[in-house]
């Protein structure tokens, strides 16, 4: 492997951890607090699986970055899944709320 792909690995691993917490979230919500066992199950195993593929990208990338694109990308993810698949509104002050997450991510990837 050349210097450059070995850079791109933490950001696979990045992107999984936040597929994953967002699918586990998914799952959570379809369980209506864990009342329905199979999605419980399901989103507890996933959100578990999120962390663990967020400590393989830590190890090669700042944690303030790692967890602040984890956390934001998320955040605005799961913003727009309540939207689409349960109808729920997200308020002007939501959407300026999502700008600054946004924002904050960026500024701290270039700072």
């Amino acid at each position: 492997m050349n210097v450059s792909t070995l850079h791109l690995i933490p950001l696979f691993w990045l992107l999984g951890a936040v597929v994953l917490e967002l699918s586990g979230t998914y799952l959570l919500k379809r369980s209506d607090g864990l009342t329905h066992r199979l999605p419980g199950l399901g989103g507890v195993v996933l959100v578990m699986a999120a962390f663990g593929a967020l400590a393989q990208a830590i190890k090669g990338m700042d944690l303030s970055v790692a967890y602040a694109v984890w956390g934001g990308a998320g955040l605005v993810a799961t913003a727009v899944i309540g939207a689409l698949a349960f109808g729920q509104r997200i308020t002007p002050a939501g959407w300026l709320g999502i700008a600054l997450v946004v924002a904050g991510v960026v500024g701290l990837k270039l700072l």
